[in-house]
């Protein structure tokens, strides 16, 4: 019995993130994040036109999308991107709660940790944007049935309008999925890009401390025999 539980533990290491993050065995698209500014810069502006309307990234400030040096826009870009909002506010959808629960039956969710908060994290985020199809069942309405959305009834109105999209716009749609899923992983840690560059300087000094304490380490016993 305990042979038969470490060949399945041994067989789970193996089995892709993606297949389980959905909840389903659906196994989700690489959305191939980049944190490239104009990658960035284009998911923002996604995210503003599309995501807005209905969800919020609260813990992203106005000020934060010019001092964050991989976004890096201008003042003045800011300013026509926040109108009368304060620098230092999130970027707040302008739609209610009270109206988004009429529409939609609940509040739609805050989006800052979205990426770090969901298994299968920008992937999962990609794959939702494109996944919306037609119900084979009948049983979910156009608009509302989604591969990747556990259960697949969704309530969210497909945002990029994927469903019967025509054939020379998938390439389109799909970079603005692409793009927004890389914007929501980079609020949903902005310091990862130093964070991991720190962490390559720390290992680098670690290593070359234990290349300098071997050498100490042979220069005081080398008369020991």
């Amino acid at each position: 019995m305990k042979r038969t539980f470490l060949i399945v533990a041994a067989l789970m290491m193996f089995v892709p993130m993606t297949a389980l993050a959905s909840g389903s065995s659906v196994h989700l698209k690489d959305a191939e994040v980049s944190m490239d500014q104009e990658t960035l810069r284009r998911g923002l502006t996604v995210f503003t036109d599309v995501c807005m309307g209905c969800h919020s990234a609260k813990y992203i400030t106005y000020q934060g999308l010019m001092d964050y040096p991989e976004i890096g826009l201008s003042r003045e870009a800011v300013d026509e991107l926040r109108g009368d909002k304060a620098l230092m506010s999130g970027l707040i959808s302008e739609l209610s709660p009270e109206d988004a629960t009429e529409s939609y039956g609940k509040v739609p969710p805050d989006l800052s940790l979205v990426v770090p908060g969901r298994r299968g994290g920008a992937d999962y985020v990609y794959s939702l944007l494109t996944g919306y199809a037609h119900d084979k069942s009948g049983k979910v309405e156009d608009g509302n049935y989604n591969m990747y959305f556990p259960g697949n009834a969704i309530a969210m109105p497909d945002p990029l309008a994927w469903l019967d999209h025509e054939a020379d716009e998938t390439a389109e749609l799909e970079a603005q999925a692409k793009d927004v899923a890389s914007f929501l992983a980079f609020i949903g840690d902005p310091h990862q890009e130093f964070r991991r560059s720190l962490g390559a300087g720390v290992v680098g000094f670690l290593l070359f401390l234990t290349f300098i304490l071997y050498l100490l380490k042979r220069e005081i016993w080398k008369d020991v025999h």
